[in-house]
């Protein structure tokens, strides 16, 4: 805000002058509190004199966001549209709630596409550390001494209209205030008649579907600022943070996220996304992310799927209602407003309807699943085999991987003399070849080392910082034949999740497969590995001690314990350690769902209640 006091007719007369930059949060926030500060007797926007009337009318259907059309003579049309964070209409609504004086003084463009000042030198969020009158002050050492027939045209009226009042509040665009004040200080009391007057005004309804790409601010924030507008002028100290906005959306896109895809965002992956976000608006010399910066940070993350859950909630505003509206629908596209765009394309994961089209598929309702609860013992289990073979494959997979560590750290590279031992090694010979001119070739003196576990973790239990049981039941089965393995685990009680006569889900919280099959006793009650502190370790002591080969894979949040590592030693054995995060969430949040029936017969029927 600036302050300038000028001395006309003898009388002292003060403008203040809040400059603005488009619709803002932070801007449109601090005028609304400026004004209920100074209290003016009239308060000036820079709109022409001839839109006043609709203007006023598009401002009362708000919260519905309205659209003036102006069609000059040329055919050519220009758009305004009334959204609530533009400060313009923040301040009308202002005006108009406390019966204050209003006047629209400004001149029509010179030309229909003329520069609009997208500039922004400073970002507005300084504004929360500055002030308003700071930031403006600091912001107008970026802009020239702009004065054309607009600027001269403003400085008229304003002198015209302190005749009448003493104290004027003036809401004008940062590039014309300093043209305006020097204009004031030339006033020669000259009058400038308007040209290029629109021929046709009207106002339409905004389509919902146009609202995600034209608001300025995002709808979530627009939507908010509607709810809390009073709060702003009532509590002097009350203010709409952007970031907690930004965090706000950001949580629910996560719940939104967790029940659409079952993924849970662990707390690396928060730490990933904030120095990803972080090193980003460094790159691009931003002080706060703005929507596309915050939803290229959030795929990186969570892919886009997460990404589009974030943008669906950011642009959604909440008020717009074409039906009520007493105008005609109009669709705008940013073109349309010559608006900066970016383009970012979301590749979804679009469910085949073939899937959809299960008519065996039964559906229990909550009746139905008490009564299958009462009758479910658990005393005669089995499990799903669709679900066993997707289990062994990972297995293997995850045994791949580790094996294939083991032979890249032990692998041998030596010069090409008599023999290519196991291959050439086309990065080193490269590498070297300016130097010495030589191929070189690698050995693999490990290259069928085999394992015999494999122990994956997805929680530790009890939790090590609460101390709390989340995964109750502790079980160990063995494989059916030869193909399959031995398989100890804890996971969530099958009980208390009936979907279906005999059939029971449950969730892992880490299993042991060991190979071959047909060998091992319930771990959970051999006191041999009771020297472990949980069960997580008690897992890995029976995957060491069972494993027939040398090496067992583990796979987890955290490394194997010291004492792990000291029993594997013991045996002559090595546990290759996996980082959990290496892996698909996705695929591991599958994985960790599995079906208990009651009995082999239970699989003539279980898959009209198991959706694999």
């Amino acid at each position: 805000m600036i302050k300038i006091e000028k001395i006309f007719s003898n009388k002292n007369k003060i403008f203040y002058f809040l400059p603005f930059f488009s619709a803002n949060l932070e801007i449109t926030q601090h005028i609304l509190k400026s004004l209920h500060e100074i209290k003016p007797q009239a308060i000036i926007i820079t709109l022409p004199f001839f839109i006043k009337e609709k203007w006023i009318t598009a401002i009362k259907l708000l919260p519905n966001i309205s659209v003036i059309s102006l069609t000059y003579k040329n055919n050519l049309t220009e758009y305004l549209v009334i959204e609530p964070l533009c400060p313009l209409v923040a301040t009308t609504r202002y005006a108009i709630s406390n019966n204050i004086e209003l006047f629209c003084i400004d001149l029509p463009k010179e030309t229909l596409h003329e520069e609009t000042f997208h500039f922004v030198p400073l970002s507005p969020y300084l504004i929360k550390d500055l002030g308003f009158s700071r930031y403006t002050e600091a912001c107008l050492s970026f802009f020239k001494e702009h004065i054309s027939k607009r600027e001269k045209y403003i400085a008229e009226k304003l002198k015209n209209l302190s005749e009448k009042y003493n104290t004027l509040a003036i809401v004008i665009p940062f590039y014309q205030v300093k043209g305006v004040i020097k204009s004031l200080e030339l006033s020669k009391g000259l009058l400038y008649f308007p040209q290029n007057i629109p021929k046709e005004i009207e106002i339409y309804s905004l389509n919902s579907k146009s609202l995600r790409e034209i608001l300025t601010e995002p709808g979530y924030i627009q939507s908010r600022f509607e709810k809390e507008k009073e709060k702003i002028l009532e509590k002097g100290f009350f203010y709409l943070d952007r970031l907690t906005l930004y965090e706000e959306i950001f949580e629910k896109a996560r719940k939104r996220y967790y029940e659409e895809t079952g993924t849970k965002l662990s707390f690396k992956d928060l730490q990933v996304f904030g120095q990803f976000l972080r090193n980003f608006l460094l790159i691009k010399g931003q002080y706060v992310p703005d929507l596309y910066t915050l939803i290229l940070a959030i795929r990186g993350i969570g892919g886009d799927e997460l990404s589009f859950c974030f943008w669906e909630i950011a642009t959604f505003y909440e008020f717009q209602n074409e039906e009520i509206s007493p105008f005609p629908s109009i669709y705008l596209s940013p073109e349309d407003l010559n608006l900066p765009t970016k383009k970012l394309r979301f590749f979804r994961k679009i469910k085949s309807l073939r899937n959809d089209l299960k008519f065996l598929k039964k559906f229990t309702t909550t009746e139905e699943r008490k009564i299958f609860k009462k009758g479910f013992s658990g005393k005669v289990i089995c499990s799903f085999p669709p679900e066993d073979l997707i289990v062994e494959t990972f297995g293997k997979k995850v045994m791949e991987k580790g094996l294939r560590i083991v032979t890249e750290n032990l692998r041998k590279l030596e010069p090409f003399t008599t023999s290519l031992k196991d291959g050439l090694d086309i990065r080193e010979t490269i590498r070297k070849w300016i130097f010495e001119e030589t191929p070189y070739v690698y050995e693999n003196p490990q290259a069928y080392a085999k394992a015999g576990s494999v122990v994956i973790i997805f929680e530790e239990d009890p939790d090590p910082f609460t101390g709390k049981e989340k995964y109750p039941w502790n079980f160990t089965w063995h494989g059916e034949h030869h193909q399959e393995s031995d398989m100890a685990f804890y996971a969530t009680d099958p009980k208390e999740n009936i979907v279906g006569p005999g059939i029971a889900k449950a969730k892992y919280g880490g299993f042991m497969l060991t190979y071959p099959p047909m060998r091992v006793y319930d771990i959970w009650k051999d006191p041999y590995f009771d020297i472990v502190e949980n069960k997580a370790e008690r897992l890995l002591l029976a995957g060491i001690d069972y494993s027939l080969e040398k090496y067992i894979i583990y796979v987890a949040k955290r490394p194997p314990s010291q004492l792990s590592k000291r029993f594997a030693s013991i045996q002559g054995k090595k546990i290759i350690f996996l980082p959990i995060g290496s892996f698909s969430k996705n695929f591991l949040e599958k994985i960790r769902i599995f079906h208990v029936l009651e009995g082999h017969w239970v699989r003539n029927y279980a898959h009209k209640y198991i959706n694999k």
